[in-house]
């Protein structure tokens, strides 16, 4: 897994090769059940570091574990997800796949692969997933994809979008986009996950490809979505008939998660209100800010301010994020306040 290696930081490096020093040490002198047991002590103080804000620990331990017991299905799936989470899907994938051969927990691993492979876009691995979660139009949508594949035009290396900041933990901020021919203000949710068009009139939004309605809504393709200059086609979006779950969104008809965005490398600026997007999703490691580590999951999207988990919608990060240049480093796993 020389891949892996090389996306270690070098501020982690002595921490691993003693911790991975002491786990050898300690599998290699007792009998199978304790090392097992001492394997599955190492996770549970992994996860225990990640949940107080100790990153570096973590991912450190996370990478012990997998590792002391290379072929280990538990280690090489908990370091998956957990790199998924900070950014680096293709490996993170690739480790829950190996987890899967070692014979690790089928369904459990499928719905952890789900949402990274949509991510990275690879919608044939996505349509034959093993013990799949997705609903029936869902995996229609899927299937779909394969052959229409979404698209990215980006005419120039940056682009520039006008939004109105928010600091009310509702959302990032609210923005005028394109469905279509028609402009809409749409809010940047970093709660929501994709593209969400609300209101009983959005199925009657024309060149809407719709594919079958499940327990969330219906799932549809948008033709075009308009970014300023930049253009996403064959957009996957949810219709969410039922706007009254939320009345502090309700008069917003469309919502975008921050996850749609977050391949372009954004750059909020509350104070010139706008949005700076990447076409190389990627920021000079040169780049002048405070680093906070992400994490981006099942659970949402957090950041570790002042040395604990804060979701991006809490009243602390959105006055932060309100009031100070930031850009979504996801590649890196971080966040930058600039």
């Amino acid at each position: 897994m020389k891949e892996i290696g090389q996306r270690r930081p070098s501020s982690t490096r002595p921490v691993l090769v003693s911790t991975l020093a002491m786990m050898m040490m300690v599998v290699g002198s007792v009998p199978l059940r304790s090392a097992g047991a001492q394997l599955s002590a190492g996770l549970w103080q992994a996860d225990s570091m990640l949940a107080l804000g100790r990153v570096a620990a973590a991912e450190s331990l996370y990478y012990a574990a997998s590792s002391a017991r290379p072929r280990d299905a538990v280690a090489r799936a908990a370091l998956g997800r957990y790199l998924a989470a900070r950014g680096a899907l293709r490996i993170g994938a690739v480790l829950l796949e190996e987890a899967r051969l070692f014979g690790g927990d089928t369904s459990g691993i499928a719905r952890s692969l789900a949402p990274i492979y949509c991510s990275l876009g690879d919608y044939r691995a996505l349509a034959t997933l093993p013990a799949s979660p997705l609903s029936a139009p869902e995996l229609k949508r899927v299937r779909w994809l394969v052959s229409h594949p979404p698209v990215l035009e980006f005419p120039d290396s940056t682009a520039t979008v006008p939004y109105k900041p928010l600091v009310d933990g509702s959302g990032v901020g609210t923005a005028s986009l394109g469905l279509g021919e028609r402009r809409v203000d749409a809010l940047i949710d970093p709660r929501v996950s994709g593209v969400v068009l609300r209101g009983r009139a959005a199925r009657r939004r024309s060149g809407l490809r719709v594919f079958g309605d499940d327990s969330t809504g219906a799932m549809a393709i948008l033709p075009e979505l308009h970014v300023g200059d930049v253009t996403l086609s064959n957009v996957p979006v949810r219709l969410d008939a039922d706007s009254s779950r939320d009345t502090r969104r309700a008069r917003q008809t469309v919502i975008v998660g921050l996850d749609v965005l977050r391949r372009l490398a954004p750059t909020f600026d509350p104070l010139t209100k706008t949005i700076t997007l990447r076409r190389s999703g990627q920021i000079a490691p040169t780049t002048v800010g405070t680093r906070a580590p992400m994490l981006l999951d099942e659970q949402g999207l957090r950041f570790v301010i002042e040395g604990r988990w804060e979701t991006a919608a809490s009243p602390k990060t959105a006055k932060l994020l309100g009031a100070q240049r930031w850009t979504l480093d996801a590649k890196h796993g971080a966040l930058v306040l600039q």
